[in-house]
C-alpha cells in the first residue's frame, strides 16, 4: 500500500497470504448450547471471514475475523467471535483493497501477519481438527516477522513470502 497525496492509500498489488474460514450454518448459543440459530448476529451463514494469527500463543477459543457485515451495507466489521461459530479454515492469497480498508480502520496492531502457507498451515490444520472434534494440544508457532511495510524481509519459511498462485 501506499499512500497519495490526498492520504488516500492504494494498493501496490502486492497479494499476502489470507486464513480464511466460513461461518457454521448452524451456531449454538446459550447454557449448554441449547439455542440453535443459523449463522450469527453480525455474519449470515456461509460468510467467508479473514482471520489474523491468533493475538495470544495459548488462546485460540476467540479468534479475530474480518467480514462483510449481515446488514445490507456491504460493510467489513472486525470482531472476536467463538472458533466454534466457524468452519472450512483454509489458506488463500490475494489483495483486497477493501480488507485493507478495514485492518486500517481497526486499533488492532497488523504488524505480525501470516507471512506464508508453511506458517499458517499447522494453524489451519489445528483449527480444522478442533471443529471437527479432535484434540489438540499442540500449539503450532506463532508469526515471527511483520509482512507489512517496507521493511518485512523475506521470509523465513519459504523464500521471499510472496503469494504467487
Amino acid at each position: 500500500m501506499t499512500s497519495t497525496s490526498n492520504g488516500v492509500r492504494e494498493a501496490t498489488g502486492m497479494r499476502q497470504w489470507y486464513v480464511v474460514a466460513n461461518v457454521a450454518r448452524e451456531t449454538r448459543h446459550g447454557h449448554g448450547g441449547e439455542q440453535i440459530e443459523s449463522g450469527l448476529k453480525h455474519f449470515a451463514p456461509g460468510a467467508k471471514l479473514w482471520v489474523p494469527p491468533p493475538r495470544y500463543y495459548n488462546d485460540d477459543d476467540r479468534l479475530e475475523v474480518i467480514g462483510i457485515h449481515r446488514g445490507g451495507r456491504r460493510r467489513h466489521i472486525q470482531l472476536i467471535l467463538f472458533r466454534r461459530h466457524l468452519e472450512n479454515f483454509r489458506i488463500k492469497a490475494g489483495f483486497s483493497p477493501a480488507l485493507e480498508r478495514a485492518r486500517d480502520r481497526t486499533n488492532r496492531n497488523w504488524a505480525q501477519a501470516w507471512c506464508c502457507p508453511e506458517l499458517a498451515g499447522p494453524w489451519v490444520d489445528r483449527w480444522n481438527a478442533l471443529a471437527a472434534g479432535q484434540p489438540s494440544a499442540d500449539f503450532p508457532p506463532g508469526p515471527v516477522r511483520s509482512t507489512l511495510g517496507s521493511d518485512a524481509g523475506p521470509c523465513p519459511h519459504s523464500g521471499n513470502g510472496a503469494a504467487t498462485s
